[in-house]
């Protein structure tokens, strides 16, 4: 076997044939040195793109770090420079536009900022003068319509003893808006005070010519407590034909009434309501005749089992005479 792969291999080349054959064979070998050399031409070519590539690179690399040479140049001597004309331009238009806000705001506030022509009322009045108040608000502004203060001008309103509420606007170009709520008065507190429907005193001149109102007298932190009272005792009597015109609250808490016909009821302190129910009745079946006579002048109904009853003294012949 290895002599006959021996002889195989040291066979010696035949040798060309004749004719075509020749021919053949010897396209073959030109067109290998064709290819040989242009291969050898590719190789040529590829080495001279890379040469050139790396030529360009390295004078890109060099343009580049010219230019951030140049860039650092120009930086370092803007910084030495005129760096300051930026920031002091930017300065100046700030300043002129402040001067320029400062004066337009100076000149709207002085326009706006008109004295007083006129007063506007809304609310009805029975016992305040509208020209005085109109008076005593432009007073109080000190200044104009813009720079008076309206709270000052409220309080020193609010100082009349029947102003009840008061608000005060601006009204431009040049009034003054007051909407006024007047006290009403539903009844007496002690000689010279009067109850608003809060219970809230107020101290007017006036107090005294209100004698047809109920008179309330007690501890003047106890005014809200006893216009309560008040309303619901006077619902009570009303049942009965009677009316409340005086109630009093003493210090140590008990209560005493003066009705219309001029009976005085002593309460007490507890079973207000209780008792209250109690006399009505009594009073109802026995004693309202004589009430309408004139001869009953107290009763006391702080008994829990009835009532106590005071007669006027009468009246004699003599006495009848003499008056």
């Amino acid at each position: 076997m290895l002599k006959k792969l021996f002889s195989t291999a040291e066979q010696p080349p035949e040798p060309p044939k004749r004719g075509a054959s020749v021919t053949v064979n010897k396209k073959a070998e030109n067109n290998n040195t064709r290819k040989r050399f242009w291969l050898f031409e590719r190789s040529a070519d590829a080495e001279s793109a890379a040469v050139k590539k790396q030529q360009s690179t390295g004078s890109e690399r060099v343009s580049g770090e010219t230019d951030s040479a140049t860039g650092e140049v120009q930086l370092l001597s803007g910084i030495d420079g005129d760096w300051w004309i930026k920031p002091a331009t930017i300065l100046t238009a700030l300043a002129v536009f402040v001067a320029l806000v400062n004066y337009c705001y100076g000149t709207v506030y002085s326009w706006l900022d008109k004295p007083v022509e006129r007063v506007t009322f809304d609310g009805s009045t029975r016992h305040l003068d509208r020209q005085q108040l109109a008076a005593s608000s432009v007073a109080l502004m000190n200044g104009g319509l813009l720079s008076a203060d309206l709270d000052a001008v409220k309080t020193g309103i609010q100082e009349n003893p029947w102003v009840y509420q008061i608000g005060v606007t601006r009204r431009w170009p040049a009034a003054l808006y007051l909407q006024i709520t007047e006290e009403v008065p539903v009844a007496r507190w002690g000689d010279d005070g009067l109850l608003n429907h809060e219970g809230d005193i107020f101290w007017p001149d006036e107090a005294a010519s209100y004698t047809t109102l109920p008179l309330l007298k007690g501890p003047s932190g106890n005014t809200a407590m006893m216009m309560s009272e008040y309303y619901d005792l006077n619902q009570m009597l009303r049942n009965a034909g009677l009316q409340l015109v005086e109630l009093k609250l003493e210090a140590r808490g008990a209560w005493t009434l003066i009705l219309n016909n001029g009976i005085k009821v002593v309460v007490g302190r507890d079973q207000v309501v209780a008792r209250l129910e109690r006399f009505l009745t009594v009073y109802q079946q026995r004693l309202q005749a004589e009430a309408d006579a004139g001869r009953i002048e107290q009763i006391d109904i702080r008994y829990n089992n009835g009532i106590a009853v005071k007669w006027r003294p009468e009246v004699t012949t003599n006495d009848q005479q003499k008056g």
